[in-house]
C-alpha cells in the first residue's frame, strides 16, 4: 500500500463511522474523506474570515482612536486660545497678576500687598522678554506646546519671585495640560494654588485642579476643589464655573 493511500486509511480509522469500516468499498471510503474534508476546509474558509474581518475591525478602532486624539487636540487648542484671550489684557500685552485677597479681592487687597521686584541684577524689560518669549509659543499660531512648558519652567526656576511668577506656573500647566500631560498639568495648577493663593490666577488654577481631577476620575476630590473655589473665591468668574460643575455633580 503506498504512503497516501495508507494515511487516507488512517484518517479513515481515526474519523467516527457511520457505518463499519469493513462494510464500506474504498469509493465510498473516499466519498465519506472528501465530506469530511470539505467541511474542515468550509471551517477554514470561515475562519479566515472572521480573521480578516477582526483585522478590518482593528484597523477602523485605530482610525476612530486616531481622529478621537485628532479632535481632542483641536478642543484642548481652541480652550486655550479661549483661555488666553479671556487672559490677556485688551492692549495685547501678557497679563499681570494682581495680588487679592481669596476672599474679598479687589483694588483694596492689592494696595496692601506690594508687587515683588525684579530679581537683582536683571532688568525689567528682560524679564518681560522672556515671559513674552514663552507665553507666544502657546499662541493659536505657533502651538509649540512642549517647548512653552520648558520655556514657562525655566521662567518659574529663575525668577521665583517676580510678579509675573504666578502667572507663567499658572500657563505652565496650561502647556502641560494641551500637550495632554495631564498629571503634570495637575502639579502645576496645585503649585499656583500652593504658592501664589493670592493670584489673579488662583481661582482659574484652582478650577482646572477640580476639572483634572474629575477628568481622572476622583469625583469626590473634584467636588472638594469645586467648593474651595466658590468658598474661597466666590467673586472670582471661575466660581461661577466651579457652581456649574457642582451641580452636576450633585453636590
Amino acid at each position: 500500500m503506498s504512503g497516501p493511500l495508507r494515511s487516507l486509511v488512517l484518517l479513515l480509522c481515526l474519523l467516527p463511522a457511520v457505518a463499519p469500516v469493513h462494510a464500506l468499498s474504498t469509493s465510498e471510503r473516499l466519498d465519506l474523506l472528501e465530506r469530511r474534508v470539505g467541511r474542515v476546509t468550509d471551517l477554514t474558509l470561515q475562519l479566515d474570515e472572521l480573521r480578516a474581518e477582526n483585522r478590518q475591525l482593528r484597523g477602523q478602532v485605530e482610525d476612530l482612536g486616531y481622529k478621537i486624539e485628532q479632535l481632542e487636540r483641536k478642543q484642548r487648542d481652541i480652550y486655550l486660545d479661549i483661555d488666553q484671550r479671556l487672559g490677556a489684557p485688551a492692549s495685547g500685552n501678557a497679563p499681570v497678576t494682581g495680588a487679592s485677597s481669596p476672599r474679598s479681592g479687589g483694588a483694596a487687597a492689592a494696595a496692601e500687598t506690594p508687587a515683588p521686584k525684579a530679581a537683582a541684577g536683571v532688568s525689567r524689560k528682560q524679564i518681560d522678554a522672556e515671559y513674552q518669549a514663552a507665553y507666544a509659543l502657546l499662541s493659536p499660531q505657533q502651538k509649540r506646546y512642549e517647548e512653552a512648558a520648558k520655556a514657562f519652567a525655566d521662567f518659574v526656576a529663575k525668577y521665583p519671585q517676580d510678579e509675573l511668577t504666578p502667572n507663567a506656573q499658572y500657563w505652565l500647566g496650561e502647556a502641560y495640560y494641551v500637550s495632554q500631560r495631564n498629571r503634570d498639568a495637575l502639579q502645576a495648577f496645585e503649585a499656583v494654588v500652593g504658592k501664589y493663593p493670592n493670584s489673579t490666577k488662583a481661582p482659574g488654577a484652582l478650577f482646572k485642579v477640580g476639572r483634572l481631577q474629575q477628568a481622572a476620575g476622583n469625583q469626590d476630590a473634584a467636588r472638594a476643589s469645586y467648593q474651595r473655589v466658590v468658598k474661597d473665591y466666590p467673586d472670582a468668574p471661575a466660581a461661577g464655573l466651579a457652581r456649574q460643575k457642582l451641580q452636576q455633580l450633585g453636590g
